[in-house]
């Protein structure tokens, strides 16, 4: 064997030519992604359907909520929509698959921003609902006016001493809980 040669098993054989193979694919049918310190993005390689921002990004919405809800309920947080630049800012637990899929079925003329979360949309909806539960048990100490997921990967509460109740809520409901400010509604009479 000469001097920095290598030889390779069958296996690594294979795993080569089906790495060369998936490289060979038609570059319409693989998304871009970039990673720029710490975030991605991606454009989907589908033909832009429709030159309208509106229509475009229904349709990169609704592509991204079948793909989380058939496959990817476990890590897919929430989106949300910026129709100024044509992006999508997608939250979800790092996992390739789910970015890959994704972004295979958004227009090109949408642009897909990648954000890391810790918790899934489905692990935030039970903690929502177990907060929601013991609402009475924190009669006394604060009033809680408002619970919601948020798409960044935590729980949102809405209360009335914001800097009493986040301590309480975190102890009793971990780090994905954040208190903020809400005014009680007001009833107006016209």
């Amino acid at each position: 064997m000469r001097a920095g040669s290598r030889r390779y098993g069958p296996a690594v054989a294979v795993a080569l030519s089906l790495a060369a193979a998936g490289c060979a694919a038609e570059p319409s049918q693989q998304p871009t992604v970039r990673t720029d310190k710490g975030s991605s993005q991606c454009t989907g390689p589908r033909a832009a359907e429709s030159t309208d921002a509106e229509e475009a990004a229904e349709i990169a919405v609704a592509h991204v909520d079948t793909v989380a809800r058939q496959r990817f309920a476990h890590v897919y947080t929430g989106l949300r929509v910026d129709r100024e630049s044509l992006a999508l800012d997608l939250y979800r637990i790092p996992d390739a698959a789910f970015d890959r899929s994704a972004c295979r079925g958004i227009p090109s003329n949408v642009t897909v921003r990648l954000h890391d979360t810790t918790a899934s949309r489905t692990a935030l909806d039970a903690l929502v609902a177990r907060i929601s539960d013991d609402i009475p048990r924190w009669k006394g100490e604060f009033d809680l006016r408002t619970i919601a997921a948020a798409e960044e990967g935590h729980v949102e509460v809405g209360v009335d001493k914001p800097e009493v109740a986040e301590p309480l809520l975190r102890k009793a409901y971990g780090d994905l809980v954040k208190a903020t400010y809400e005014e009680r509604p007001q009833l107006r009479r016209s």
